[in-house]
């Protein structure tokens, strides 16, 4: 069934092995300040093909150049492959350096700034970063590469030195400056070993090797690689954990509103320990409901700038790995003091949202509340009560009376949204359900059920509604924006959605425009509206945090904030002091609300949040290619999100995983790449292989490591007529 290489990964069992790609030709220097300049016309940062194609250089050049940029801290990486000029936004790169008990910014224009203690995001001497300047001061809003950490990778020996390269490429090829006592005598061509990084005074990194990397279960292997690449945050320091043991575990009523005579109740996955929201529904005497969205009171526990907090806005979010779960807050408070479990006494801030008989928002009153929710239901119990396939009996008639009154009131919220102009994407979200040992062993699919709708649709009329509120009392508010779709991005769907057949113009028309698009493909095959929609969705920049609002495009909402997951994410922290201090409670006069600060919070919340889903996505990745390992010489159905000269990358349907289809493989014409239609055409036949065609491809090789699936084209898949554009 195949053979393992030297270096552990498995090949395809068919009496060869594959052959090695053909080498690039060196590239051509690049001038380093022509490349800076045109990045800093560029204020929403650049591609690297995006640059070379505007300096008419090799695009590999281009990426080396900014690679080692990034290193220097001149360039920096804002999501991965797209840069932007350090100092561009306010923001400025920097080596961190210790002056006694402080901590310097050595930014690259040659200021030095004390960095706030309070906005260090764990940052250390030798760390490079990236600060905003508030007064005299730093702040710093993403670590770029910190001393200290492990990376693990392979040694290459070389005229000039050792190297170690990285599992994670995007490290780059980093000098050996050390290696343990006996590395000589014990090293294997093909170890993995463990590397120390340390950052010199310009930027410049190396490693030191402590050990040969032993072998592990899939369980730790995998945990423990994402957790090096991402630099994710590991146990609570002490002084964190003796705080939270300090916190008291009792709820007396107070000055707040007692909800605890209403029927509340909360929806979550059947894994969830943290119930952070929940739900209740009255009639209002003048007719229309009060839905009453209670969200856990955080903001009670966890002061602002103590220990608690700090550690907090350092970790940003939690990040869900799988099977496993790097919270921002400590179990006793995430699990225990704050979460809305049935039959106990929480504290609630409390969004009281009065809707009319046309279910439209008529009033917003943010109050702190005590609660205490009567019913824990799973996503799927509150399906089969909206289904009527609950068990009789198993439920009490008010709640699946209410929850049926809250179902249709979502229901309605969703097309008022619809027909404002959201753009409701097509969705399945698949996982992995691992065994003992961390192995993967079935994909389990998630769909956007009724019961799901009815959460996310209330919670969303929450969130507009609070952050309208802010507004509406000059109070300043941590955002959640989302900018109009990127015209050149718009053009390349137009051009896919061509090829499939399908009126590409739409896709130019505004938001409805995009919306008559997105409902041609709820009447595709999976496979095609799956890769649609996917490039419809790169066709949006991210949604991020800002203090200035823009609004969110994609949920066509004009003003729009998150307020309703504190215990997961800290800018839904952030919002709750920002209401507690515009309702003027006792002890919020005084948080954070200056413009300046609160923009370096919302690049840094933005920054972990980009870091918790690159975690999460390379967990999937790899866990993926430990998958189809074990299946290597296999046919699996796939679809094309993607051509080049290269060849096809290829969504594998069963995982939602991607794999690369090389040019090589289509060997049944001479296929160019067409840079109009981009696809792969054959010069004699004309098929085409475009983003949402689906084929038949064989697994042949796995690298678990590079998390990488190298695909050839299977004899089950007989060539097929070629697409045609419509015209």
């Amino acid at each position: 069934m195949g053979r393992w290489n030297a270096r552990g990964h498995r090949f395809a069992g068919r009496g060869r092995r594959h052959a090695r790609p053909l080498r690039t030709p060196l590239c051509a220097a690049v001038d380093a300040e022509a490349l800076l300049a045109q990045l800093a016309a560029e204020p929403a940062g650049a591609t690297a093909g995006e640059l070379a194609a505007k300096l008419a250089c090799d695009a590999r050049a281009v990426a080396l150049t900014l690679r080692r940029l990034v290193e220097r801290g001149r360039v920096l990486e804002l999501r991965p492959g797209r840069y932007r000029a350090s100092g561009s936004g306010g923001e400025h790169s920097a080596i961190v350096v210790a002056d006694g008990d402080r901590l310097l910014a050595r930014c690259d224009d040659g200021a030095s700034l004390p960095i706030d203690e309070r906005h260090r995001l764990g940052c250390r001497a030798g760390d490079v970063v990236q600060v905003l300047r508030v007064g005299e001061q730093a702040l710093v809003t993403r670590v770029l590469r910190r001393a200290g950490r492990e990376v693990a990778g392979t040694v290459e020996f070389a005229a000039e030195g050792r190297y170690l390269i990285p599992d994670n490429r995007r490290e780059g090829r980093l000098p050996v400056l050390s290696a343990f006592r006996g590395f000589e005598a014990t090293y294997r061509a093909g170890d993995r070993v463990i590397g120390i990084l340390e950052v010199d005074a310009e930027g410049r990194t190396g490693v030191h090797l402590t050990r040969i990397l032993e072998p592990e279960t899939p369980e730790v292997a995998d945990f423990q690689h994402v957790c090096r690449i991402h630099d994710l945050p590991g146990e609570f320091p002490a002084e964190v954990r003796r705080a939270v043991q300090a916190l008291p575990a009792d709820f007396p009523l107070g000055a707040r509103e007692d909800a605890r005579a209403l029927l509340v109740f909360t929806i979550d996955p059947a894994t969830a320990k943290d119930f952070d929201d929940a739900l209740s529904l009255t009639p209002r005497p003048e007719g229309g409901w009060r839905l009453g969205v209670h969200i856990a009171d955080v903001a009670h526990f966890v002061a602002e700038h103590e220990a608690i907090d700090l550690e907090a806005r350092r970790r940003g979010t939690s990040i869900y790995l799988i099977n496993r779960v790097i919270p921002m807050l400590p179990e006793r408070l995430a699990n225990g003091l704050c979460s809305l479990v049935p039959n106990e006494d929480r504290y609630c801030l409390t969004a009281w949202l009065d809707l009319d008989d046309e279910c439209r928002l008529v009033g917003t009153r943010l109050a702190e509340t005590l609660i205490r929710s009567r019913h824990r239901l799973t996503y799927e119990e509150a399906q089969d009560i909206l289904d009527g396939r609950d068990r009789p009996g198993r439920w009490p008639e008010d709640l699946r009376q209410t929850l049926r009154q809250v179902s249709a009131l979502a229901q309605r919220l969703r097309a008022a949204r619809v027909r404002d102009g959201a753009l409701n994407l097509y969705s399945e979200e698949q996982r992995f359900a691992l065994d003992v040992e961390g192995e993967p062993i079935e994909v389990e699919r998630e769909g956007a059920a009724e019961s799901h709708q009815l959460i996310e649709e209330c919670m969303l009329l929450a969130n507009r509604a609070v952050a309208a509120w802010l507004e509406e009392r000059g109070s300043p508010c941590l955002y959640r924006v989302h900018a109009e779709p990127d015209p050149d991005r718009l053009r390349l769907l137009a051009t896919a959605l061509e090829n499939h057949g399908l009126d590409g113009r739409r896709a130019l028309a505004g938001r409805f425009g995009l919306q008559a698009v997105l409902a041609d493909l709820e009447r595709q095959p999976p496979a095609a509206r799956l890769v649609l929609n996917f490039l419809c969705l790169r066709a949006f920049a991210k949604a991020v945090y800002q203090v200035d609002n823009i609004g969110h495009y994609a949920l066509a909402f004009a003003r729009y904030c998150h307020f309703t997951s504190p215990i997961r994410r800290y800018p839904d922290l952030v919002v709750h002091r920002l209401v507690k201090r515009a309702l003027g409670l006792p002890g919020y006069h005084d948080c954070e609300a200056r413009r300046e600060v609160l923009h370096a919070v919302a690049l840094q919340c933005s920054w972990l949040e980009q870091r918790a889903e690159d975690a999460e996505r390379d967990l999937f990745a790899r866990k993926a290619a430990r998958y189809f390992a074990r299946r290597l010489g296999e046919a699996v159905a796939g679809v094309v999100t993607a051509a080049s000269p290269r060849g096809l990358t290829v969504q594998l349907l069963e995982s939602g995983v991607d794999g690369f289809l090389p040019l090589r493989e289509l060997n049944d014409d001479r296929y160019v790449f067409d840079e109009e239609r981009l696809a792969l055409v054959g010069k004699r036949s004309g098929r085409l292989y475009a983003p949402g065609r689906e084929l038949t491809v064989r697994i042949d090789a796995v690298d678990i490591e590079r998390s990488s699936i190298v695909l050839g084209r299977s004899p089950e898949a007989a060539p097929s007529a070629p697409l045609r554009r419509r015209r």
